[in-house]
This record gives structure tokens, C-alpha cells and sequence, in this order.
């Protein structure tokens, strides 16, 4: 299982570094499209936290206040990115999400400070749930109009409704003290980051690939 484990962890370091540096290499074709630029600076971000991560852990063992940077920078990044392909009237929604969800948070750890070098369950539902919303208006909305970044929605709506279960059902499954089953469930969870990672990459080649060659 460890074997296992570690094999969907170095997979996942690896394909974020991919498609993080595929995404940069067509900046320059696509950057006239906002929701590209989004998208990428999404990228950025994540490798970025991901190494960032995994070099704290080894070193310092607690890593958990960089978790708190990467949710509340996805929220935000994946917002803008949603913001950028929604019709006008359904941009205002985004606007709405952004403002409460911060102001929930900035109230939640100044009452709290402990909790940002804790794990914070609630933060992971608030910042995830709206994107699944949006991901779900921007498969609505294909149904009725082409819509570009189709594979990568599909991505996540998949990875973060599956991982905010996770992520509960771990946190769950931690106070009753069962590890085997948190350390299954978390491996679940890398499995299906992978899966995420490897739909953008598909994004890439069948969306992007073409227009750099041209």
C-alpha cells in the first residue's frame, strides 16, 4: 500500500510540473484569452504550493498552514477562471461567492487564529462547494452554446466534489480513530488528482497543442 501510495504522489508531482510548463510554453498563443491566463496562473500557483508543501513536511513535519493557501487560492483562481466564461448575468454569482466566502473566512480566523495551523474542515467545504456550482452552470451552458475548456470542467466537477467528500468523510473517519481507513480514503483522494491532472493534460493536447503548431 505504501508502494502504491508514493507511486500516485510522484505522479502527481509530475504531472502538475507538465502541465504547468505545457500551459506557460502556449501563453504566448493564447494570451488573449482570459480564462487561459486564469488557468494557468491556476497551474503556477499549485506546483508551486505543491513542492512548497512537500519540502515543509519533510522538513518541519506540519505542513497544514499551506493547505490553507492552496484552497483559498484555487477558490479564487478557479472563480476568476469560471468568471471569465460565463455569460454576463451569471458573472454577478461569482462576484457574490467571492465576497461571502472571504468575509466568512477573514471573520472565521480572526475569532480564530489557532485554526491556520490546524486543519480547517470548513474552509475546504466553503471554498469547494462553489466551484462544483460553477462547474455544473458551465456544463448547463454548453448544452445550449460551444464552450471551450470542457475536459478540464469535467475535472473539476470530478476531483473537488469526490475530494471535499474525502476530506470529510478522513476527518470523520480521524476522530474515530480508524488510520487504516484515513490512510485508504487519502489515497483515494491522490488517485483522483491524478485523474484531474491527466484531463488537463488532455485539455491541452486536443484544445491548445494545435493552435502552437499552426
Amino acid at each position: 500500500m505504501n508502494l502504491i501510495n508514493h507511486f500516485f504522489l510522484y505522479t502527481g508531482f509530475i504531472l502538475v510540473f507538465i502541465n504547468t510548463l505545457l500551459y506557460l510554453i502556449g501563453y504566448k498563443q493564447n494570451k488573449k484569452a482570459v480564462a487561459y491566463k486564469y488557468f494557468t496562473l491556476y497551474l503556477l500557483i499549485s506546483c508551486i504550493i505543491l513542492f512548497t508543501s512537500y519540502i515543509v513536511a519533510r522538513i518541519y513535519k506540519n505542513n497544514l498552514y499551506v493547505s490553507h493557501i492552496y484552497f483559498i487560492g484555487q477558490f479564487l483562481l478557479l472563480s476568476l477562471f469560471y468568471h471569465s466564461l460565463f455569460k454576463k448575468t451569471q458573472k454577478k454569482y461569482i462576484i457574490f461567492f467571492i465576497i461571502i466566502v472571504c468575509l466568512m473566512l477573514g471573520i472565521q480566523y480572526i475569532l480564530r487564529p489557532d485554526l491556520f495551523f490546524r486543519f480547517n474542515l470548513f474552509e475546504i467545504f466553503i471554498t469547494s462547494l462553489p466551484l462544483i456550482i460553477y462547474a455544473i452552470m458551465h456544463l448547463y451552458n454548453s448544452l445550449s452554446q460551444n464552450n471551450d475548456y470542457l475536459i478540464i470542467n469535467a475535472g473539476v466537477l470530478i476531483y473537488i466534489s469526490s475530494s471535499t467528500l474525502i476530506f470529510i468523510l478522513g476527518n470523520y473517519l480521524s476522530d474515530l480513530d480508524m488510520t487504516e481507513a484515513v490512510r485508504n480514503i487519502y489515497l483515494i483522494n491522490r488517485i483522483l488528482y491524478v485523474v484531474y491532472l491527466t484531463l488537463i493534460l488532455i485539455q491541452w493536447q486536443t484544445s491548445f497543442r494545435r493552435i502552437k503548431n499552426r
